[in-house]
């Protein structure tokens, strides 16, 4: 009973959650959600864009390039992202960067054979681009905002009693992160922030 209770939960926390968080979209202000059950601990952080990356857009220069795959990496990775309390093992890893990091990577291989073909379409794509960019922001602002969403696994060989988020300090315009949590023991709500990253159950 208590194993078909967290999967029930689990389901409702990242169907419900995350569509609650892309709603609202507040800038500085992420979710969390923890769910642990016998040896395995699943996270998922939602991140508005603007305070992860400083924009929110498709990226316009090499700099916001770069931004955005260094980001990538640091997810992918779990470096300075999330520590766990525990003996424990990254074993999965997803994120939304990934799909665009390897969208842009066609982009390139296309670019390579076809030079002059591709800078007229995407000369054509920006303006597109923009304009429906402009076309958005004008008539439906709230659909420009950008989150950006990790989903950590972690096997443990121990008992877990806690994460601490590492992003703050990279982040300086993510004030707080709201954080529920459910385990064995029981399930909680909680704020986290620079003065207070640890979620501990």
């Amino acid at each position: 009973m208590k194993k078909s209770y967290l999967a029930v939960s689990l389901f409702f926390f990242s169907s419900l959650g995350f569509t609650v968080n892309a709603q609202q979209h507040v800038h500085g202000q992420g979710e969390l959600l923890v769910s642990q059950e016998g040896n395995m601990l699943h996270l998922q952080l939602v991140l508005p864009a603007a305070d992860a990356l400083g924009f929110e857009h498709e990226p316009e220069t090499t700099e916001q390039l770069n931004s955005r795959s260094f980001l990538a990496e640091r997810l992918a990775s779990n470096t300075n992202v999330i520590d766990v309390e525990g003996q424990c093992e990254l074993v999965n890893v997803e994120h939304t960067l990934e799909t665009h990091d390897d969208h842009h990577e066609m982009h390139k291989q296309h670019d390579e054979g076809h030079d002059e073909d591709h800078e007229s379409e995407h000369a054509s794509h920006k303006e597109h681009y923009v304009h429906d960019e402009h076309a958005g922001h004008e008539e439906h602002e709230e659909e420009n905002h950008q989150n950006i969403e990790v989903e950590y696994q972690f096997h443990c060989d121990d008992a877990v009693s806690g994460i601490t988020v590492a992003l703050f300090e990279s982040m300086p315009s993510l004030s707080a992160i709201q954080a529920q949590w459910i385990t064995e023991r029981g399930q909680g709500l909680s704020e986290l922030s620079a003065g207070k990253p640890t979620l501990s159950w």
